[in-house]
C-alpha cells in the first residue's frame, strides 16, 4: 500500500493534477485500495487539519503584509535602504537585499516581498545599467528571506506541522535572516566590484536625510517588533499577534500614511482571503496524507533505516539538507512542509535534534528552493518584473544559491548562534 500511496499521487502529479487535489485523491485511491480505513475518515481528517488555531494565522498575516504593502510601506522601506546603505558600492544591490529584508518582517511571504520591492528597484536597475540577469536573481533570492524572518508564514506552518511553538520559531528565525542577507550583500559587493561603472553609483551617506527616512517607514518597521516583543512577553499567542498585525496595518495604511482608503478594503481583503486559500486547501489535503503515512508507521520504519545506516546526528544533518535542497528544486514549499514533517521530524527527535534547529533548518533550506530551477518560486516572479527568461538567469543562480547555501551551513552545524533567542524568552 506504500508504494500504492506514492505512485498514484506521483501519477496525479505527472498528469497536471492541482498539488491539493492530486495529493488529496493519491491518499484517497490508497485507502480505498487498502481497506483498513473507512472513507469516511477522508472528510473528518480534513475538517481536523484545519480545526487548528495556529494556522488562523497564515490569512491574518497575509492580509496584514497586503495592507501594508498597498498602504505605501514597499517604498518607504526602499527609501529608509537607499539612506543608510545607498553609499557602498554596487548600492542599488545593496538596498535591494535590505529593504527585501525590512518587508520581510511586515509580509511573511517571499512572493509578496520580491513582488513589492522588485516593483520598484528593477527599473531603477536597469535604468542604471546594471546587468539585469544579476538583478533579476540578486531579488529572487533576497524576496526568499521573506519566509525565515518573522513573522513567517512558512514557520507557522513547520510549528503547526511538528507541534512546535509558533513564536519560539519566529525568534530562532531573526538571526538567519539576516545572516542570509548578509551573505547576499557581501555576494553583490563582489559582483560590484568586478563589474563596469554603473556600479559605483552612489548616493553620498546624509545622517539627516537617513534619519527622516527611518521616522518616514517607522510606523510600518515596528511591525515585527511589535509582535516579537509581544510574543516574549506573554502578552498575545503567535495567531492574536496576527490579529494585531491586522489592525495595526489597518491604522498605518488608512491613517499615518493615508495612500488606501475605505473602498479599497473589500479588494485588500478579497486578495488576501485568494491568496491564503491556496495554503489552507494544500494544509486539509495534506493532513490526510500526514495521517495515513502516520498509521502506516512509515515514519517509524523510516527511523529504523536511518539508525541502522547513519550513526551520527553530523551525517543525518548533511542527509536532511541534501533531501531538503532536492526536494526545494521541485515542490512548492507548504506543500513540502505538511507532506514530510510527519515523515523526518521524527527521525530527527531520533537523532536528537532541537524541534526549533530542525524548524529553523527547514525553512531556511526551502527558501532557497524558492531561488532554485525548475521551481523556484521567487525566481519566477523576478522573471516576470524584469522579462528575462529563466534560461538567460540559470548562470547568475549558482552564485546567489552558493552564498545562501554559506548561511544554510553555518544555521545548521551552529544552532546556538541563534537559538540563545528562543531559549531565552522561554
Amino acid at each position: 500500500m506504500v508504494a500504492t500511496l506514492f505512485i498514484g499521487i506521483l501519477f496525479f502529479f505527472l498528469i497536471g493534477t492541482p498539488i491539493a487535489v492530486g495529493l488529496g485523491l493519491g491518499t484517497t485511491v490508497s485507502i480505498i485500495l487498502d481497506g483498513t480505513f473507512p472513507l469516511v475518515l477522508v472528510p473528518q481528517r480534513m475538517f481536523t487539519g484545519l480545526d487548528s488555531w495556529p494556522i488562523m494565522a497564515i490569512p491574518l498575516f497575509m492580509l496584514a503584509g497586503n495592507l501594508m504593502d498597498e498602504g505605501g510601506l514597499s517604498k518607504r522601506i526602499v527609501q529608509f535602504a537607499e539612506a543608510w546603505v545607498g553609499w557602498i558600492r554596487g548600492s542599488l544591490a545593496m538596498v535591494c537585499v535590505l529593504s527585501s529584508m525590512v518587508f520581510a518582517g511586515i509580509s511573511g511571504s517571499s512572493t509578496a516581498d520580491t513582488a513589492a520591492v522588485g516593483a520598484i528597484l528593477m527599473p531603477t536597475m536597469r535604468e542604471k545599467g546594471y546587468d539585469m540577469r544579476f538583478a533579476t536573481v540578486l531579488q529572487a533570492g533576497a524576496g526568499a528571506i521573506g519566509p525565515i524572518i518573522p513573522p513567517s508564514i512558512l514557520m507557522v506552518l513547520i510549528g503547526y506541522s511538528t507541534n512546535t511553538s509558533v513564536g519560539q520559531l519566529f525568534m530562532a528565525g531573526i538571526i538567519p535572516g539576516i545572516l542570509v542577507g548578509l551573505c547576499l550583500m557581501v555576494y553583490s559587493y563582489i559582483h560590484a566590484t568586478r563589474r563596469g561603472d554603473a556600479y559605483v553609483s552612489t548616493t553620498p551617506f546624509d545622517l539627516k536625510v537617513a534619519l527622516k527616512r527611518t521616522w518616514s517607514a517607522l510606523p510600518g518597521i515596528g511591525l515585527p517588533f511589535i509582535i516579537i516583543f509581544g510574543i516574549i512577553g506573554g502578552v498575545f499567542t503567535s495567531t492574536e499577534g496576527a490579529g494585531i498585525a491586522v489592525l495595526y496595518g489597518l491604522i498605518v495604511a488608512l491613517f499615518i500614511y493615508r495612500e488606501i482608503d475605505i473602498k479599497a478594503l473589500p479588494r485588500l481583503l478579497l486578495s488576501g482571503a485568494e491568496s491564503a486559500s491556496m495554503i489552507i486547501i494544500i494544509t486539509s489535503a495534506a493532513y490526510i496524507f500526514s495521517w495515513y503515512i502516520t498509521a502506516k508507521q512509515i515514519p517509524a520504519m523510516l527511523t529504523d533505516f536511518m539508525n541502522t545506516y547513519i550513526h551520527s546526528q553530523f551525517l543525518f544533518l548533511i542527509f536532511l539538507n541534501v533531501v531538503l535542497f532536492i526536494i526545494g528544486m521541485f515542490m512548492e514549499s507548504f506543500t513540502a512542509i505538511i507532506v514530510l514533517m510527519p515523515i523526518l521530524f521524527p527521525v530527527a527527535t531520533s537523532f536528537g535534534l532541537d524541534p526549533l534547529h530542525f524548524g529553523t533548518i527547514v525553512c531556511v533550506n526551502l527558501a532557497i528552493g524558492y531561488v532554485t530551477p525548475p521551481y523556484g518560486a521567487t525566481l519566477f516572479v523576478s522573471c516576470g518584473l524584469t522579462g528575462k527568461t529563466i534560461r538567460e538567469v540559470v548562470p547568475f543562480c549558482i552564485p546567489v544559491i552558493a552564498a545562501m547555501l554559506v548561511a544554510l551551513i553555518i544555521v545548521t552545524y551552529f544552532p546556538d548562534l541563534y537559538l540563545w533567542i528562543p531559549r531565552m524568552a522561554a
